[in-house]
């Protein structure tokens, strides 16, 4: 009898199980026909600016990096975009015929033309020659890259080093043949990245390059910088969770804040900007009654412009325009965007700040950065920035290979460029090796003696 009885309530367990995943496929199916491309949505568009285009069906959505040159395909996803928002915060809308692509991580929209059908080369993958992978790649940099004058890099020129049609060359060989002809853009968005390594022309600063100090990548380095930092402000710092942030308040007042990227874990759903926002109450909680606070971004590659917003909302209390940027459009640049910051909230955090930067400040902590220097409480204290300041665009080459680089112009509010030169603190201070390798910190101690005055 009890045998029969715990048969039976398995099967009912069982037959219950098979249909909540029914459900669950029942529901599944009509999202997706609720959160499909709609009519309006679906066919084939390209960026305005070019680069790339976009094809939507009723079931897939796939991006092709595309130039003069080439069309390779660089992405497939299905077409349930309610679920693309939620795992990758990209967005699609059409507005007056143009489609309207948004990405989280970037602080403006890239919009899409229609076009009547996907180019033909787009849908032939055939082997691609050292030729043609040399092509692609010098081609998406003729087209696209926005600094060569700059750089004092004669692009034309480089034309000269593609290997004939029938050169036979191995991946080494083509890697090495590709680093030659970027060599000169000292620009960390220049990157070839590879199944047999990483490559980008940029430079690091004199200080940041001797022996033993040195490593090709920089991060074990950087980790050796910030446990320096953290030594000298003495104070055990709290870290916040999901994010490159940790901070402490020191006996004499002063709030420290390293943020050693500009990254953060967004959970599945969020937004990164907001949740940054939110995940920066605790600092801005624990420093409310600080007389002064530090902001280390010495030591910072970089990230997402929308995580810098969201640090930076805590320090306004009225929208804030802080930079313009434009995309290169062939031989010229599109109209500005102007990127505003909103305030978090109508408490934001009023203190004197000291904005510690040097030449491996990148990227993402420039964007933060540019919003801190168009604050009146803020100083900024070392070195000028790496000069990195465009979003990358991507390329697949025809071999497999990704190739990113800078094809915008961030200004600030008054008109200054700083790509390639970086941006200049208002208090300079040089770097200089012997005592980093000592383990001491110069520039954070007089940024330290600088906040108690």
């Amino acid at each position: 009898m009890g045998a029969g009885t715990g048969g039976t309530d398995m099967k009912r367990l069982l037959n219950q199980l098979w249909i909540v995943i029914g459900a669950v496929v029942v529901a599944f199916i009509v999202s997706w026909f609720i959160y499909m491309p709609d009519a309006e949505q679906r066919g084939a568009w390209r960026a305005q600016t070019g680069g790339s285009i976009i094809t939507l069906n009723m079931l897939q959505a796939k991006l092709y990096s595309e130039n003069s040159h080439s069309c390779v395909e660089q992405l497939t996803f299905p077409a349930h975009l309610k679920l693309v928002e939620f795992a990758e915060g990209a967005t699609v809308s059409v507005e007056d015929d143009t489609l309207i692509l948004r990405v989280d991580g970037a602080l403006d929209a890239t919009p899409y033309t229609r076009i009547d059908a996907l180019p033909a080369p787009c849908e032939v993958a055939d082997a691609a020659s050292p030729r043609d992978v040399f092509d692609a790649m010098w081609t998406a940099m003729d087209e696209h890259y926005a600094f060569f004058d700059l750089h004092g890099v004669d692009w034309d020129a480089r034309r000269a080093l593609a290997p004939e049609p029938t050169a036979e060359l191995d991946d080494t060989e083509i890697f090495d043949l590709i680093g030659q002809a970027l060599e000169g853009l000292d620009d960390g968005h220049v990157q070839l990245g590879t199944p047999i390594g990483f490559f980008s022309p940029s430079e690091a600063p004199t200080w940041f390059t001797q022996d033993p100090f040195f490593t090709r990548d920089g991060y074990l380095i950087r980790a050796d910088l910030t446990r320096a930092a953290h030594d000298t402000v003495g104070t055990p710092l709290t870290p916040v969770e999901l994010t490159g942030i940790e901070y402490a308040l020191l006996p004499d007042g002063i709030g420290y804040i390293s943020i050693r990227h500009m990254g953060f874990d967004t959970p599945f759903g969020a937004r990164s900007e907001p949740a940054m926002a939110q995940a920066f109450i605790q600092v801005a909680d624990a420093l409310a009654e600080a007389n002064s606070i530090i902001i280390d971004l010495r030591y910072n590659p970089g990230g997402s412009d929308s995580v810098s917003f969201g640090v930076a909302s805590h320090f306004v209390d009225q929208p804030l325009n802080v930079f313009t940027k434009t995309t290169r459009d062939g031989n010229g640049q599109t109209a500005p965007f102007t990127a505003t910051l909103q305030p978090f909230d109508a408490t934001p955090l009023t203190q004197p700040v000291i904005v510690l930067t040097s030449k491996l400040t990148g990227s993402a902590a420039e964007i933060l950065t540019m919003a801190f220097r168009e604050m009146p409480q803020v100083t900024v204290m070392g070195e000028a920035t790496s000069g990195g300041l465009s979003d990358i665009l991507g390329f697949k080459l025809p071999n497999g290979w990704d190739l990113g680089l800078s094809h915008q112009t961030y200004r600030t509010m008054d008109g200054s460029l700083y790509e390639a030169v970086g941006i200049p603190p208002d208090v300079p201070f040089t770097i200089e090796a012997p005592p980093l390798m000592r383990g001491e910190d110069p520039l954070l101690r007089a940024a330290l003696a600088a906040a108690r005055d």
